[in-house]
């Protein structure tokens, strides 16, 4: 072979970027091993993190990108005049580069590539995160050579003759990355107690931020918390909950450590000591969640603001028997202390969510994409 060429797109959001860059590294250790010529490149929005892409080795070309919002806005009317120009300005780059394979993750900024590419005769596979597709991808499903999805539920969106179930591609190293005395320092952390992690995502979330607050007399009762509140909220929350425990439990102060945001690989390290995770409902937290075999109570966004896609989500997880679901309009201090309590005092209960977490997990999605990139780049 002389080189093989493969194109990313749909980069836009953590939740697309992330797995880019998984199943490029796995690509590239495959191609290593042949000791094949390769090159990755992304093209699309302007990608979440453009550094992660480049630390990667992976060039970056971006596009006008549109954008449909769920809600009135004039800048959708805007966004409609951009495909056109994006779909040209991605047409020419695949047309000067011409890789083997594109492999798109969906999102804003990556029909128009999928497009381009279908018209110029490359090879795509798209994949799709959630039970309930997006729209890019529904529509680009019909031009894609092959499509991934983590959700079985997903499948009945899709051509069934050319779509697999093969999970969400999360840190090829996953398994390799393990805990240790540093992560308990770094977030003063007993070993001896029972952590309890909660998440809001990148950005924290200020409906959990509210209730995990008012819930911290019951919650650190039952062992140490560590909560990620989001950049933007930390010193007010933070301020309010140390307010709320010297008033209520001045003995547990030291059992609370709220941060602004957790690094991925402090963020596996902590899953994997955790005894319960709290979190949103994105297919990356879920599998994540799930590779480290730990219980879980999730609370997906509420469908007026991004959909009914983590409301699913969580449910087809949690009818594993690996989680609880708790949507938000039932998301009380009084509730949420109560199933968590249950939880975490019943030892059988937690086995059971722990070994059905592993059961769900499918760690080898990544994997699995890379080699069916390969194998689409070289069939003639």
């Amino acid at each position: 072979m002389e080189k093989i060429i493969l194109c990313l797109t749909g980069g836009a959001t953590g939740g697309h970027l992330y797995p880019l860059v998984n199943v490029s590294k796995v690509f590239k250790s495959i191609m290593e091993e042949k000791r094949w010529s390769y090159e990755i490149f992304y093209l699309g929005a302007k990608p979440f993190d453009e550094d992660i892409l480049k630390i990667n080795g992976i060039d970056v070309f971006t596009i006008p990108s549109a954008k449909i919002r769920r809600y009135f806005d004039f800048r959708n009317i805007l966004d409609i005049f951009k495909f056109p120009f994006g779909f040209l300005k991605a047409f020419w780059i695949l047309y000067i580069k011409m890789p083997n394979v594109i492999f798109s993750k969906g999102g804003y900024g990556s029909l128009e590539v999928v497009l381009a590419a279908w018209i110029l005769r490359i090879p795509i596979l798209i994949h799709e995160s959630d039970t309930i597709p997006g729209r890019s991808n529904r529509i680009a499903g019909l031009f894609a050579t092959r499509i991934a999805i983590s959700f079985e539920k997903a499948k009945k969106y899709f051509n069934s003759k050319k779509t697999a179930l093969v999970g969400h591609p999360i840190d090829p190293d996953f398994d390799e990355i393990k805990p240790d005395e540093e992560i308990y320092r770094k977030f003063n952390l007993e070993k001896n107690m029972k952590t309890i992690l909660i998440l809001g995502g990148s950005q924290g979330a200020m409906k959990i931020n509210d209730v995990v607050i008012f819930s911290l007399d019951k919650l650190l009762n039952l062992g140490q918390v560590v909560h990620q509140i989001g950049k933007n909220m930390i010193k007010e929350y933070e301020q309010i909950a140390r307010g709320f425990i010297l008033e209520n439990i001045p003995t547990k102060k030291n059992y609370y450590h709220p941060v602004d945001f957790i690094d991925h690989l402090d963020l596996i390290k902590l899953l994997k000591i955790s005894d319960i995770v709290i979190s949103r409902a994105g297919a990356g937290a879920i599998f994540e969640i799930a590779a480290a075999g730990v219980p879980s109570i999730l609370i997906p966004i509420r469908e007026n603001v991004v959909g009914r896609h983590q409301i699913e989500n969580a449910y087809e997880y949690a009818h594993t028997g690996a989680a609880v679901v708790i949507e938000e309009q039932n998301f009380t201090p009084d509730i949420f202390s109560s199933v968590l309590k249950r939880i975490l005092n019943d030892k059988e209960t937690l086995e059971f969510m722990k070994k059905s977490a592993l059961e769900f997990s499918k760690k080898d999605a990544a994997k699995l994409i890379a080699e069916e990139l390969v194998f689409l780049s070289v069939k003639e």
